[in-house]
């Protein structure tokens, strides 16, 4: 008897996640032309994170979290029709190694996985094209996977291994590029703003000043 319960209860589990996930989709509109995607349903209570990720290159994240329904468009094409690629740049805090970068990223269809870049600084523009890696100065790149429901938190973080040289006070960016046919959504910080750039069909879109993405460079 009690060995079904569990089973039952893990089927439960199981059908209430995706059920959220179908659900982020459903309730998950964009605007400014697709740049941003705001989730319309209800979310978990803001809460701390540990202190003990007060520490880094860089961080907006510390001690708060991060805006959980609103976040930049990461999209190739379906299933919104959208092709976004947002980038935003950040002063590092300090000299030295890098060890990980640590964002807050949303799933809301399609691959639930995406490539984020590390990349130089060129006059205020990052030096990479919006595709990526070939033409790059990249310092660092990983791929992040299995990203909580867009909309359904504002603490949950991924991250990827990040082995890279930072100077202190010297301009750098954090680009994104989704799988194809996927639309996800980096969440914005409650704490920043910064210059932010978009990879708007292959080509470099500069949006202004605007919140930056949940962002932590460890």
């Amino acid at each position: 008897m009690k060995r079904i319960l569990l089973i039952c209860l893990a089927l439960l589990v199981v059908a209430s996640l995706s059920a959220a996930a179908q659900d982020s989709g459903s309730r998950t509109i964009t605007i400014n032309g697709g740049k941003t995607s705001v989730y319309m349903g209800t979310t978990e209570p803001p809460h701390d994170l540990n202190p003990e990720h007060c520490v880094g290159f860089h961080d907006n994240i510390c001690g708060h979290g991060y805006v959980a329904k609103i976040g930049w468009t990461v999209s190739d094409g379906s299933p919104n029709n959208f092709e976004w690629s947002p980038a935003n740049q950040f002063k590092s805090a300090k000299s030295g190694t890098t060890k990980k970068i640590t964002v807050g990223l949303g799933y809301i269809s399609g691959t639930n996985s995406t490539l984020i870049e590390l990349v130089n600084d060129c006059k205020n523009k990052p030096c990479t094209n919006p595709d990526g890696l070939p033409k790059s100065q990249q310092l660092c790149h990983g791929t992040v996977k299995n990203m909580p429901t867009f909309g359904t938190t504002g603490t949950i973080v991924v991250s990827f291994k990040c082995v890279a040289k930072l100077t202190k006070g010297k301009n750098y960016w954090v680009l994104m590029q989704s799988s194809a046919n996927s639309w996800l959504a980096w969440n914005t910080s409650d704490a920043e703003l910064g210059l932010g750039f978009l990879g708007e069909n292959d080509k470099w879109v500069n949006d202004g000043t605007q919140p930056m993405g949940a962002l932590m460079i460890q």
